[in-house]
């Protein structure tokens, strides 16, 4: 392949991963996981691909000095934008990151805390069969309601 074949294969990759990027990053919040999983498989063989060619043309610095200057600055503003797409996707990731930790550990202490509690035992729909002596005095009272959650984050 060519330096300049090279080239228009490295501009086709990197607007490929500003797109993919943007689209991440905009879509962050609506995601599902088989969709969000679908994003990681391209975002990384996107980037394999803008590695390798990255590395195959820094090896070859004489033909990349020749080239026509408006080619270099279409490269280096193609870069920058690309620069910024990743910023702005790491922002995003980081945020979903921060997010769903504290989620976590709102869970993990409503557990914890839940866990304390004296708890007798329950009935066949889910309920604390002594409500009573949990301090209610109503019989209308039905108790807690046992949940388990089984998810993997």
């Amino acid at each position: 392949m060519t330096t300049e074949q090279m080239v228009i294969e490295l501009k086709s990759v990197t607007f490929d991963l500003i797109s993919l990027l943007e689209r991440e990053t905009e879509g962050m919040r609506t995601l599902d996981t088989a969709e969000y999983d679908r994003f990681v498989s391209e975002k990384s063989a996107l980037s394999m691909q803008y590695e390798q060619l990255v590395q195959e043309l820094r090896t070859r610095g004489d033909d990349l000095k020749s080239m026509p200057e408006d080619e270099k600055a279409e490269l280096r503003e193609l870069q920058a934008r690309f620069q910024e797409a990743a910023k702005r996707n790491m922002r995003a990731l980081k945020a979903a990151e921060i997010t769903n930790q504290r989620m976590i550990d709102t869970i993990v202490k409503a557990v914890k805390s839940r866990a304390n509690e004296q708890v007798t035992t329950y009935n066949r729909g889910g309920y604390v069969n002594s409500p009573a002596g949990r301090g209610y005095s109503t019989s209308k009272n039905r108790g807690s309601l046992s949940i388990s959650l089984n998810e993997t984050f």
